[in-house]
């Protein structure tokens, strides 16, 4: 994912010499603060990274696992679409490496029941595919979250600053498996401690070290070499 949300320059602080995140690009402001439901402030991609914000907890949930995903390459948050008497604000538009864009709304699954949301996206749907606002429209609830999936996707996300001399290093290391070895080995192999487990997970987050099962990251994950795609 090492060209996510660069289309704008992130801004510098001169004072501490760091890239700052670039602002969100949302095209609707969420409150800072809700009494009925839970808002989220976060700061995702690659790098520097972008601001975003989520309306709920669910919306934020699948922020985080949309940046996880390998085929992601840029992630836009409350995205109004208008045509004529229709207007609808997509939660999550996704841009995919093949350049095909999904636009995702993120709903509990016991605001489906009376199903007059579901009429309405419906003709949302028509409308901002017809005119070319977005290639497919997705419904999102709670039963897409695997909570393995999500832990993962967190701890990929705290590592989105990247360490070249590290990864060079981890890559060395990492490079000669055959099978899988643990993180916690290829730590202590690459001699640079929890920079280097970093490093690793930073691999990871990459997609050049897979892990073996199916299970919440941790230092006894057993992981293996894929490699760089083609």
């Amino acid at each position: 994912m090492a060209s996510l949300y660069l289309k704008k320059s992130p801004m510098l602080d001169f004072h501490s010499s760091l890239t700052l995140p670039a602002p969100s690009r949302a095209d609707r402001d969420v409150a800072n603060a809700s009494k009925g439901h839970c808002t989220a402030f976060a700061v995702l991609g690659e790098g520097a990274g972008i601001r975003v914000k989520a309306e709920s907890h669910l919306e934020f949930c699948h922020l985080l696992l949309l940046n996880a995903r390998e085929d992601v390459v840029d992630l836009r948050e409350q995205v109004r679409f208008r045509h004529r008497r229709i207007e609808h604000v997509f939660d999550i538009v996704a841009t995919l490496a093949t350049g095909k864009t999904i636009g995702f709304t993120v709903k509990p699954e016991i605001r489906l029941l009376s199903g007059r949301f579901l009429e309405k996206m419906g003709l949302v749907t028509w409308h901002a595919r017809k005119q070319d606002f977005v290639d497919e429209v997705r419904l999102l609830t709670e039963a897409d979250i695997d909570p393995v999936d999500l832990h993962n996707a967190k701890i990929l996300a705290a590592v989105r600053r990247p360490d070249p001399d590290a990864e060079h290093v981890a890559r060395a290391v990492a490079s000669g498996l055959v099978g899988g070895r643990s993180l916690q080995d290829l730590t202590v192999a690459t001699g640079l401690h929890a920079r280097g487990y970093r490093a690793l997970l930073r691999l990871v987050r990459a997609g050049v070290l897979r892990t073996v099962r199916h299970e919440p990251i941790t230092p006894k994950t057993l992981v293996c070499w894929k490699g760089d795609s083609e």
